[in-house]
């Protein structure tokens, strides 16, 4: 008789977490890490600045399309090469991979020679395929003009090249400024790759570099150029420089209904403001789930190994996934030691997040 029981509660029992897991989403509300290879998503930034084909095929096997972004970095090729290199990509993954151009800014002090340069490339550009163009924090924190000032990117000498990026419809992919960690002491900086960077990287540390632009005054001319370029499609890089704060990334969706936030190598930043109040992280999400596109920033260069590229694609991407599909205790020591608990988004908010958003701010692609 005990036996009995002790068989009747135990049955009990697995009915009851039967249908607690059946019914956990009833109506099929999320997805679930197994979903992962079978959903239609794209990487909007990454860097491919070699021929080897590791990163376009790693993403065919895991269902992405890439846009590899042009940029006028002194560490990569010349703006000319990296577009070759796309555009032989392109060519032969024409169902994977997509570009954006940059603007060259070689003879910037003499500007009608600058402004017929830089706006013949673009057209160039633009006929190969790109399906928009890439400003660099180089600008406003390294390029000065011939009497010793920081170039900005409202300097009105900006202002016919980006009426005609407008003019075009294309959307401009503007990595403006930096982290506002940029402008603290090592020591302050919280977030462990954030902190790596810049003891490795002394010359964008600008807490070192007093002479520089500030962080409000970096902002403050992207908003200029906003301002003056209202019908601008533009997309953020790296959540506008402006990771930090929820209420700042808020203030200026709500500001300006053309901006669009990628997040390439600062969802370590959303993991750590995870860590303080996730709630707040994920009904900012849901909020404001049309102006973000999924990014990462992954690098492949000629000197990299091509089976590290796969891993580090494949890792990077299924971690991400975990993070904004389930509610999994994860810990990312890029952040830190600490853990947190991934977002558990929608459906619906993750196909905008991985694919509908990025179709959007980027047509063609």
């Amino acid at each position: 008789m005990m036996a009995q029981s002790k068989f009747t509660i135990l049955c009990i029992q697995f009915i009851i977490i039967f249908l607690l897991l059946g019914c956990s989403d009833p109506e099929g509300q999320f997805y679930t890490l197994a979903d992962f290879e079978s959903i239609d998503k794209i990487d909007t930034h990454v860097h491919i600045n070699t021929n080897h084909s590791a990163l376009p095929e790693e993403a065919e096997k895991n269902s992405f399309r890439i846009i590899t972004v042009n940029v006028g970095s002194p560490s990569y090729p010349p703006i000319r090469e990296q577009q070759e290199i796309a555009r032989n990509l392109k060519r032969q993954f024409p169902e994977r991979v997509e570009y954006l151009t940059t603007i060259p800014m070689e003879d910037w002090n003499n500007s009608a020679i600058w402004q017929n340069n830089a706006t013949s490339y673009l057209d160039e550009s633009f006929q190969y395929g790109a399906l928009g163009v890439k400003v660099w924090k180089n600008i406003g924190m390294e390029f000065k003009n011939d009497d010793g000032e920081f170039m900005m990117i409202d300097n009105p000498q900006f202002d016919p090249l980006i009426n005609y990026i407008q003019d075009q419809n294309k959307p401009l992919l503007g990595h403006i400024g930096e982290p506002y960690s940029c402008w603290l002491p090592l020591e302050e900086m919280e977030v462990r790759f954030i902190r790596n960077y810049y003891e490795n990287n002394p010359q964008y540390h600008m807490y070192l570099h007093a002479e520089n632009p500030s962080y409000e005054e970096i902002i403050e001319s992207r908003n200029n150029m906003l301002d003056k370029h209202l019908n601008l499609s533009f997309v953020g890089a790296h959540l506008g420089s402006m990771a930090w704060s929820l209420d700042m990334m808020s203030e200026h969706l709500d500001k300006y209904s053309s901006m669009v936030f990628d997040m390439a190598h600062r969802i370590t930043l959303l993991q750590h403001l995870t860590q303080k109040d996730r709630e707040a992280v994920r009904n900012f999400f849901i909020k404001y789930q049309d102006r973000f596109v999924y990014s990462t920033d992954l690098q492949h260069h000629a000197n990299s190994d091509p089976d590290a590229v796969r891993e580090l694609a494949n890792n990077t991407w299924r971690q991400d996934w975990e993070y904004f599909v389930t509610d999994n205790e994860m810990v990312n020591t890029e952040v830190n030691d600490r853990s947190f608990r991934g977002l558990k988004l929608p459906k619906e908010v993750v196909d905008k997040i991985y694919r509908v958003n990025a179709e959007k701010a980027y047509p063609g692609i």
